[in-house]
Parts: C-alpha cells; structure tokens; sequence
C-alpha cells in the first residue's frame, strides 16, 4: 500500500513514519511537513509528487487535508487522526485550547530560540521521541505559521463526510464526545491520548477488516 501521511505540528517526520510503519508493514510511506499550512500550491505539489492509497492526516495535518480536500483523488481512502475543526476552545467544535494559550505560545515561540514549549508540548501530548530529532524539525518561522494556521482555520463538520476519523478519548487538546457528536462516524479509542501510536493501531484494523 502507498501511504501519503500529513504530520502533526511539530512531529518531526522521520518518527512519524516509523510509527505509521509498525502498523502498516510493507507500506510505502511518504511524510509531510506542509511549510506554509495555508498554500494551495505547496500542498498541490506535494500531493502530486507521490500518489497513494490512503491518506492520514493527523493533528494539524488533519486540518490540512480537510483545507486542501479538493486536492485528494477521489478513489483513494481518506483518514484523520486527533481531527481538528477549530483548534480553539472559543469556537466550541472539539478544541480545548484557549485562544489565550495558543497566543502565548506564539509568542513564547518568536521570543525565544529555547527547545523547552516544544518538550513541554510533547510531555503533555505524550509522545516519546529522541531529543535528538528536535534538531529535525522545520524553521521556528515555519513552526509559528503552522500555530497561525491553527488559530484562523475553521473546517466544516461536513467536509468528512467520507473520512475515517479516529479520536482517542483522553485526548488533551481535543474533547472526543463533542466531535463524535458533530462527527457521527467518528471512533473514539478508549485509554488513547493524543499520541499517534494508539491511533494508527485502531486505523489499520479499520483498514484491513
């Protein structure tokens, strides 16, 4: 199978991949890390370069597939995980993070050079990686335009209509009960946070049923 998968914010995409690959072996698998969430024509180019099958937009790269759906081919399969409408709590459609939280950390991100937002960040979501692949990750310019896409991009509930959409319940950005309520056919992983790995388990039994 060809997986085109679209990376979460600021999970460096060597990992992500790897992930993706110990639930679905034998895959051919092509990571993105959009470097302007907002451009048409990046994500045209990138989608182009490398056909697939089965597209997994997780986090942040949920938003993106959803942003850019006219760009997917129509026969390929179409998932999302950790999906996001509206990142922040005020538009009342799954987030939980305050419009007031996210301003700070963009400004946190453009005062400081420090890696210690983006540990904490990966503390809270509790995803394990080597430090080391924090000198992988995009630009800070590139990473404060992905938190600006977050903060102004709304997605229609409707616009899934023929996704998968998988949630795990304890989630700390997302509130799963409110998107399986604006979002039917979504499944919510008991015990799953907003870590990939929990995802993708449930992702590929869908897949291979």
């Amino acid at each position: 199978m060809k997986i085109t998968a679209i990376s979460g914010w600021a999970i460096p995409t060597e990992w992500f991949s790897e992930q993706i690959g110990n639930y679905f072996k034998n895959s051919e698998i092509n990571v993105i890390y959009p470097m302007d969430p907002f451009d048409t024509e990046e994500a045209r180019l990138k989608l182009n370069e490398k056909p697939a099958d089965l597209y997994v937009g997780y986090s942040l790269g949920s938003l993106w597939m959803i942003r850019h759906r006219e760009l997917f081919p129509k026969s390929s399969i179409k998932a999302v995980l950790a999906p996001i409408l509206a990142f922040t709590k005020e538009h009342d459609m799954g987030g939980k993070t305050t419009s007031l939280q996210l301003n700070y950390l963009i400004k946190l991100l453009k005062r400081s050079t420090s890696e210690e937002p983006l540990v904490d960040f990966y503390v809270n979501c509790d995803i394990p990686f080597p430090r080391v692949l924090l000198r992988t990750l995009p630009s800070r310019s590139i990473l404060i335009k992905g938190l600006e896409f977050l903060q102004s991009v709304i997605a229609s509930k409707n616009s899934l209509m023929d996704y998968k959409v998988i949630v795990g319940d304890n989630d700390v950005f997302l509130d799963a009960i409110k998107l399986k309520n604006l979002i039917p056919q979504t499944e919510i992983v008991l015990g799953a946070g907003h870590a990939p790995d929990q995802l993708l388990s449930r992702l590929a039994k869908i897949i291979n049923k």
